[in-house]
């Protein structure tokens, strides 16, 4: 724990104005004395990125850790500084290779086509160090079925190349002159993380399609694994961008060779499924243009389509709003305008496009489209747009109105439940409408559920989400429409259409929103609140007794209970027989978590699925760095015993986490730190210990001798669904509403 609170403050003192400099200086001659005293460093490789390749190691290094790094610039050919930086903690600010050279090397995933950890095990080490310690030994690189042998100094003799053609962004691979049914067209740009994935599944495609990747202004990380990957599939193209491409020249020249009946062409900042490029392919075979309804990088729509109404620009049809409001829709919808960068279009009608002396920008490009061929968005068809868009041209003004445009929108806006009030200016520069939500029925509401989580991919995993999922179905039952806002989308320009908000506060303040019904949930960070934050809201509720007593009395506010809950539509026993695993699921936080570290210290194997645990507990006991949320139930159900742990001030204030309400609705059993109330609440199902000696003496013990017997456990588990149901919540909040809302409209004030 002092460890963890050093580590804490040096964290913060890296922000400081005065200290923060010098902090940041010595962390970049630590990283490079320790990268220096490491045989990995190739000087020639990275002085080939930087145009100099007879730079002085000294000087490589320290490019490395002061800039080099942040371009996904690496110092061995065979360490790809992105791929590895995602196995790794800190990636954003701490070079990927010095947090290599601390981690348990041999279980790092190090590049995108040569297993490492594989070869280590073969040569009994870390395979990086033995593979580039024997350049004459061959190693095998692979992406999704393909294969290439060579000798360690052959892939560095393509990497070396790659690397000197890097600068420049100008080095095309021509495609396949075989024909095909369908060209993909996948761009990638600098700052992607998950560049290889994309790259995996266009390998993967160009079994059947001829497949073209942009590399538009890419790092050299991305750089040199294409061409390598290149190297592997023979049938992947590639073509180097200039930072600053046009899409519709970008576009025109990565078609002007495909012997194809379609084209796909896939925006940068988002990922497809394979089923997700086939459906855009079948609708764009009916000789029309075939898009997908993109959301933002908050999650909101990024706009069906565009729609002409009068403004400066187009206005993106329902941009702003929750992906929920696409569900009343049909699967497909016709627009006026092409608003996404992805689509799928027969290849001769999109070279004709293309080829127009008047098309240049992309909303010449749509207007084009418009005259020649329909556009159809498929509406269940939503990737997230999770990167920043770093290349191609911004919307031309527009000034123009088109009546059918409107029109289009407005039946539209009509089948997502809305009805036009009116059309007014924006500060983007369109005419968009002001809306009123359709009731279904008079005492239906509509509730926006606002979370602190990151919308896309990346929120996926975290547990306030698939909070507000269980939460968002008990409203549902309750004849309500539901949205659920990620952090970034908690004030959208739509939030005055939602008749109630619920603010569920984790890690970070989310403040009311009017006109509507505010209720604020606190389930974590309870150190965080603030008299002022409390005070902005109609109602208020917090995950723990003791907490909700002590903040109302303190400072007169009405702070009522309302602990966490579980999705009885996910954790209910399915009769799965018990193992004698013990288990823990989460994240490591930045901490020797005790109910984790101090049992495997003991010798007591610990199932750990989870991130960022590498630095903290052997990687034997790391099962996996995530767990989906669907198979969570049935691990829960087979552990012979679940361990549970939380923050600090979460224990201290008796703010109890969700994992022992979800484990023990399974039949299972738990076994936690001490928090008040606990013991009580699970009966009997969850056994608390005092400190690691009493959590090893118990993890030692048969937990039959501990634990209820099986069949007093199971009346246990149905009292728990019963009584701690996101439906027994839902039920608190939806007369927690309608009291506020009485209470306003009596109001003289309101």
């Amino acid at each position: 724990m002092r460890l963890g609170r050093l580590r804490e403050s040096v964290r913060r003192s890296r922000e400081l104005r005065v200290v923060g400099p010098l902090v940041r200086a010595a962390d970049r001659i630590w990283w490079a004395r320790t990268i220096g005293r490491s045989e990995l460093v190739d000087a020639e490789y990275y002085g080939t990125q930087l145009g100099f390749p007879r730079v002085p190691r000294a000087l490589a290094i320290a490019h490395y850790v002061a800039w080099g790094f942040r371009r996904g610039m690496s110092l061995n050919p065979l360490f790809d500084d992105i791929v590895a930086g995602g196995e790794l903690p800190e990636v954003l600010r701490v070079p990927a290779l010095y947090a290599y050279l601390l981690s348990e090397r041999e279980t790092v995933r190090v590049h995108p086509w040569w297993d490492a950890q594989e070869y280590g095990r073969a040569h009994g080490g870390p395979g990086l160090e033995y593979a580039w310690a024997h350049r004459d030994a061959e190693i095998e690189l692979a992406a999704a079925g393909w294969t290439m042998r060579a000798p360690v100094a052959e892939v560095r003799r393509r990497a070396l190349r790659a690397a000197d053609s890097w600068r420049r962004h100008r080095d095309h691979r021509p495609p396949s002159s075989s024909p095909a049914a369908v060209g993909l067209v996948r761009p990638l740009q600098a700052r992607d993380r998950r560049y290889d994935a994309k790259l995996r599944q266009a390998a993967a495609r160009a079994t059947v399609d001829r497949v073209v990747v942009p590399l538009v202004g890419v790092d050299a990380a991305q750089w040199v694994s294409a061409h390598l990957l290149a190297h592997i599939v023979p049938d992947v193209s590639l073509r180097g961008e200039a930072p600053r491409a046009k899409w519709t020249e970008m576009l025109r020249r990565a078609t002007a060779h495909l012997d194809v009946d379609v084209v796909v062409a896939l925006d940068p900042r988002a990922e497809f499924t394979d089923d997700e490029i086939d459906a855009l392919v079948d609708i764009a075979r009916t000789d029309v243009a075939a898009v997908p309804a993109h959301l933002a990088q908050d999650g909101t729509v990024d706009g069906l389509g565009g729609a002409e109404t009068g403004g400066a620009v187009p206005w993106p049809i329902l941009s702003g709003h929750p992906a929920e409001d696409l569900d009343p829709l049909d699967g497909i919808v016709s627009v006026p305008l092409l608003r996404s960068l992805s689509m799928a279009a027969p290849r001769p009608e999109l070279r004709a496009l293309l080829e127009r002396a008047d098309v240049g920008s992309v909303t010449s490009f749509a207007r084009a489209m418009r005259s020649r061929l329909g556009v159809r968005v498929l509406t269940t068809v939503r990737p997230v747009l999770e990167e920043p868009l770093l290349v191609f041209d911004e919307p031309r003004p527009s000034g123009r109105a088109d009546s059918r445009d409107r029109e289009a929108a407005t039946a539209l806006i009509w089948a997502a439940g809305f009805d036009v009030v009116a059309w007014r200016g924006t500060t983007k520069g369109a005419i968009a409408p002001q809306l009123r939500w359709r009731r279904p029925h008079p005492d239906a509401q509509r509730w926006a559920i606002k979370t602190c989580a990151p919308a896309g991919q990346q929120g996926a995993i975290w547990g306030d989400v698939h909070f507000a999922r269980g939460l968002a179905a008990a409203l549902r039952r309750r004849g309500h429409s539901v949205v659920i806002d990620a952090y970034a989308a908690r004030t959208r320009p739509t939030t005055y259409l939602d008749d109630v908000n619920v603010a569920v506060r984790g890690m970070d303040r989310i403040d009311a929103v009017e006109p509507g019904v505010n209720l604020l949930w606190i389930i974590s960070h309870p150190e965080q609140i603030t008299r002022d934050e409390l005070s902005e809201f109609d109602r208020v509720f917090a995950a723990s007794d003791g907490w909700s007593r002590r903040t109302a009395a303190r400072w007169g506010i009405d702070v009522q209970p309302l602990l966490e809950a579980t999705d009885t539509d996910v954790f209910r026993p399915q009769g799965v027989e018990r193992t004698d695993d013990i288990v823990f699921v989460g994240k490591a936080r930045g901490v020797a978590r005790p109910s984790v570290v101090a049992p495997l210290r003991a010798g007591i194997p610990v199932r750990v699925y989870g991130p960022d645990w590498r630095t903290f507990i052997p990687h034997a006991a790391i099962v996996a760095s995530s767990m989906p949320h669907a198979d969570l139930p049935r691990r829960y159900e087979s552990a012979s015993v679940v361990l549970n742990d939380q923050f600090p001030s979460m224990r201290r204030e008796g703010f109890i986490a969700i994992r022992p309400f979800d484990v023990v609705a399974m039949g299972g059993r738990v076994i936690s730190e001490e928090v008040e109330g606990i013991e009580e609440i699970f009966g009997g199902a969850v056994v608390v210990y005092r400190d690691e000696a009493h959590l090893v003496e118990l993890l030692r013990t048969d937990p039959d001798e501990i634990f209820p017997a099986p069949e007093q456990l199971a009346q246990i588990a149905a009292r728990v669904r019963v009584e701690h149901s996101f439906d027994a919540r839902a039920a608190v909040l939806d007369e927690a509403a309608r009291d506020a809302r009485a209470r306003r409209s009596s109001s003289p004030a309101r």
